[in-house]
């Protein structure tokens, strides 16, 4: 019961900070900014460390610079193009100096090690900063409709799949999860992201008829499951039950996002294909 209510009260926090940072970010976007480059390198030291347990022996400070490095390049472009490519450029470097370092650290399965690296980059920071890309189009209902999606799914599976879960989903991964959890989450949730079209927020955006924000919930929560088990075979593959501990009740932050992990990158191809 009291890590129950200890991940509720975080769970609560999580979402109002997130949703906060999305819906005010035309006006503060620096609490994205600030919380989201937060993620991020959280996010790659959880990786990297958890990498450990496989006898990877990977980089940290040039992969968390190359972290800030590219994810501040994207995230200040609209502001100030001429930084932004400065920090593309310092990018570029850091990404080739990681390689030339691994030749003198003279360690164990370098090519393990500057995989885990540029995994960390691909797998966490491109999402984050493929959000913040949408975030400066304008697409703020398209984010927060994106997280709504995730969240919705996510609890709708873990209810249904408590309730009449008999059919295991992916139970080499993950077998909690079920059959029945997961397709009842998906109807339930790409029917009601339907609503989206008539809710006056999520209205004037490129995604803007029941049938494309039908779409739109079909491949996010698709590939938000997809997201989920690629964690879960990592975290397995690794020999650990969470990413990490920063967040009481949840454990890490590639817990919490794996989902939004490889939800994100195919909701801005759809959220451009819309656009054209």
């Amino acid at each position: 019961m009291k890590n129950l209510i200890i991940r509720g009260i975080t769970g609560s926090i999580f979402v109002a900070v997130v949703f906060a940072a999305v819906v005010l970010y035309q006006s503060y976007s620096v609490i994205f900014f600030v919380l989201f480059l937060f993620f991020a390198l959280v996010g790659v030291l959880e990786l990297l460390k958890i990498s450990h347990q496989l006898s990877a022996s990977p980089q940290v400070v040039l992969p968390l610079f190359l972290a800030a490095s590219f994810f501040s390049a994207i995230q200040l472009y609209a502001d100030s193009s001429y930084l932004s490519t400065i920090l593309f450029l310092i990018t570029l470097v850091v990404a080739v100096l990681t390689f030339v370092v691994e030749l003198f650290r003279n360690r164990e399965n370098p090519l393990l090690n500057i995989g885990v690296v540029m995994l960390s980059i691909f797998w966490i920071v491109v999402p984050f900063s493929l959000l913040g890309w949408m975030l400066q189009s304008g697409a703020h209902a398209i984010v927060l409709a994106l997280f709504v999606i995730i969240w919705l799914n996510d609890t709708l599976a873990f209810c249904a799949g408590s309730l009449f879960g008999k059919h295991k989903l992916f139970e080499r991964i993950s077998p909690k999860k079920s059959w029945e959890g997961f397709i009842t989450a998906l109807i339930l949730t790409v029917f009601s992201s339907i609503f989206f079209a008539y809710i006056p927020y999520f209205e004037n955006t490129e995604i803007n008829t029941p049938i494309q924000w039908a779409g739109f919930a079909l491949v996010v929560v698709l590939f938000g499951t997809a997201g989920d088990l690629v964690e879960s075979m990592f975290k397995r593959n690794c020999k650990v039950k969470d990413s990490g501990h920063i967040l009481p009740g949840h454990g890490g932050v590639l817990d919490r996002f794996d989902s939004s992990l490889l939800a994100i990158p195919i909701a801005f191809v759809y959220w451009l294909i819309c656009a054209l």
